[in-house]
């Protein structure tokens, strides 16, 4: 790592943008690279900011950086973050880490293997009204909780555009009209990996 600075790179520039504002000396990082797929925002986003710019991750991955933002499809993360750490790179993921069992435990060795820290962003446990239901279930309020079960949704209207009216790094082709049923978390993983009992 750079003396006095974190060198970062973020791929996604829809999601990302938060992150690409973001990396500046004020918190010890510097943006230094973007990676994605969608060649005309990415183009203006590095024009606005100055730096390099990657549709290809494996060039991204060789750019002088310390640490990757992945903030792309969830779908991509845990390969994405597998082969950053393989590369030498930090990683912080800002959605869920993983789809499958199999790629969860890739990306622990992963982490183990490189030496490299792994952050895993996601925060939705920490906004009011989740930290609310812990309250209630913690006080018993509720009474004795035998099964629950929760999920966030993204107000999708039917007919509002697509945010990633593109393909995906990995070539997945991007939806044009999202619904609520295409665009949730849910479809990407199997019900074996999202029920506990």
């Amino acid at each position: 790592m750079h003396e006095g600075e974190i060198r970062v790179g973020v791929v996604g520039v829809g999601r990302g943008e938060s992150f690409i504002k973001g990396a500046t000396d004020a918190v010890g990082m510097k943006l230094v690279a973007i990676c994605d797929v969608w060649e005309e925002r990415l183009q203006a986003a590095g024009r606005t900011y100055g730096v390099a710019t990657f549709t290809d991750y494996d060039a991204f991955l060789e750019h002088d950086l310390d640490a990757v933002i992945l903030a792309n499809y969830f779908h991509e993360h845990a390969p994405f973050a597998v082969k950053a750490l393989d590369a030498g790179k930090h990683v912080l993921s800002e959605t869920s880490a993983n789809g499958t069992i199999a790629q969860g435990v890739a990306l622990c060795r992963a982490a183990e293997r490189s030496g490299c820290i792994y952050m895993l962003a996601e925060n939705y446990c920490y906004t009011v009204f989740s930290q609310e239901l812990r309250r209630l279930y913690r006080t018993g309020e509720i009474g004795r909780v035998t099964y629950a079960e929760g999920e966030y949704t993204i107000p999708w209207r039917p007919t509002r555009a697509c945010v990633w009216p593109r393909a995906s790094i990995t070539g997945a082709t991007g939806c044009r009209r999202p619904t609520t049923a295409r665009m949730r978390w849910r479809r990407w993983c199997t019900s074996r990996n999202r029920c506990r009992r």
